[in-house]
This record gives C-alpha cells, sequence and structure tokens, in this order.
C-alpha cells in the first residue's frame, strides 16, 4: 500500500477545478495553473501537456520551480515551454529552483524568453482576456504590508504601483508565505496563485498535509483556495518534487483549472 501510494503521487495526474466571479470581469476566462515541475523529477510531463491542451485554457500560467536546481541543463524545460505555448500564451513566476539554477549560470533566464515565454518578476503585464481586462504580476520576495518597509524599497514600489487599477489583478508568488505572513495580504489584489509546499508533501486522510516550509508540521496551508482578507490565494500541491527527504505520498500530480465569471 505504501509503494502504491507513492507510484500514484509520481505517476498521476489530478485536475482541480476552481470557479470565481467577480464584478471586474465582463467575459467569462479561463487559466490554468501548474508549478513544481521539477525537471527531470517529473514523470508525467506529456500527460500534463495532454491534460492541459484538453482544457483549452485562454493562458497558462507557470507558478514556479518549473526547472529544477540540480538540472544538468535547461534543454527539457524548454521544450515543456514550447510545447505549453503551443497551447495558449504563458506567463511565468520564478521559484527557488529557478533563483538558484539561473543564480548558477548554468544557462540564462532569457532563453526562456527567447521561447515566447513571459516572465513576471517584480513587473506586471496589462493584457485583455475575451474583453475583460487582467492585471498580471509576478512575485518572489515577501509581500509585507506597507508599514513595514523602510524607505523606497522596490517590492514595495512594486507592489503600491500594481495594485493601481481597475483592472482583476493576479498576482503569480510561487511562495505561498509571501502574501501568508507580515500581513502580505494588506494589499488589494483580487488572485495570488501559489505553489512551493507540493500539497504538504505526504497527504494524510482527514489530516492534509503533513509539512509545509514555515509552516511545520500539520499546515494550515498546504493546498486548496483560501481567504486572506479580501484576497482569495490558491496553493497548488504541483506536479512533481525534487530530492525531498520524504518522497509525496498520497498526492497525485495536481493541475489547477481557473474559470473567472462576471458577478
Amino acid at each position: 500500500m505504501i509503494t502504491y501510494n507513492i507510484v500514484i503521487s509520481y505517476y498521476t495526474l489530478d485536475v482541480t477545478h476552481y470557479s470565481l466571479t467577480s464584478s471586474k470581469i465582463n467575459d467569462t476566462i479561463h487559466i490554468v495553473m501548474i508549478a513544481d515541475v521539477h525537471d527531470f523529477h517529473c514523470k508525467i510531463k506529456n500527460k500534463t501537456i495532454a491534460k492541459i491542451k484538453e482544457l483549452q485554457p485562454d493562458i497558462i500560467l507557470c507558478v514556479g520551480d518549473i526547472i529544477d536546481d540540480s538540472s544538468a541543463n535547461d534543454h527539457a524545460t524548454l521544450k515543456y515551454l514550447q510545447a505549453l505555448r503551443r497551447i495558449a500564451p504563458v506567463y511565468m513566476s520564478q521559484g527557488n529552483h529557478e533563483m538558484d539554477y539561473y543564480a548558477s549560470k548554468k544557462s540564462d533566464l532569457k532563453r526562456i524568453k527567447e521561447q515566447g515565454i513571459t516572465i513576471l518578476d517584480e513587473t506586471y503585464e496589462d493584457i485583455a482576456i475575451r474583453n475583460s481586462k487582467i492585471r498580471l504580476g509576478g512575485l518572489y520576495n515577501y509581500a509585507f504590508s506597507e508599514s513595514s518597509y523602510k524607505g523606497k524599497d522596490r517590492t514595495m514600489q512594486f507592489l503600491k504601483t500594481f495594485e493601481k487599477t481597475s483592472s482583476y489583478k493576479i498576482m503569480m508568488a510561487h511562495r505561498p508565505d509571501s502574501f501568508i505572513f507580515g500581513d502580505g495580504s494588506h494589499w488589494s489584489i483580487e488572485l495570488v496563485l501559489s505553489g512551493h509546499y507540493h500539497g504538504g508533501q505526504v497527504i494524510l486522510p482527514f489530516l492534509g498535509g503533513l509539512y509545509a516550509p514555515d509552516q511545520g508540521f500539520f499546515p494550515h496551508y498546504d493546498y486548496g483556495m483560501f481567504q486572506l482578507k479580501n484576497m482569495k490565494m490558491i496553493i497548488t500541491r504541483g506536479i512533481s518534487s525534487s530530492d525531498e527527504l520524504l518522497p509525496r505520498f498520497n498526492n497525485p500530480g495536481e493541475v489547477v483549472d481557473i474559470t473567472i465569471k462576471k458577478r
């Protein structure tokens, strides 16, 4: 039974559907979100591509750790992103594995951009999807409340600029703790999309995820949708894992399918 639950965690795929409404949306938009592919560790890359193609999203959001910091090169990751780009426009924010991989100078982020992928890192783009205006951003650092920053902090300035729009705001933030802690929910953002926790790595029946960084054992924020003041946060369990001490258990890979409709 233990071996079986480990196997299904690395070789099977779930699709989780969320339906949201907003007065800022004019026509229904359809988003697919993925995170934590971890490159060569992943056994189901082709399954995720086939499933995302079947879902027919308007855009695909890759919320960090698509590559792995121990990857020998980024060839497979580029090929994977190319396949996603053939389905729909792809936007990406960095996770800790991208940060470590590209800091090691094994490659350069511009190779991802050359595939037609838009990387957002304390930057944003104003886009239109089916007559609905969306402001889409990416953030890796912590989003403290404004009063916690000192001087003209770059992250604070980005967040202040980001929230000043009448468009529906979506922030890709690989680490959920970027907004969970430090009163980050102070900012006016409708939806934050995160990964990083791998659903708690081990999911126990009736108890949920076993462990998450910065939260410890049996974290409250493991996976699913959460309300943080006026902000909704969706945390995906992710597609795979790196070389964690514990393997994924009872924890299939996850593609998140989000529909946002007019309220």
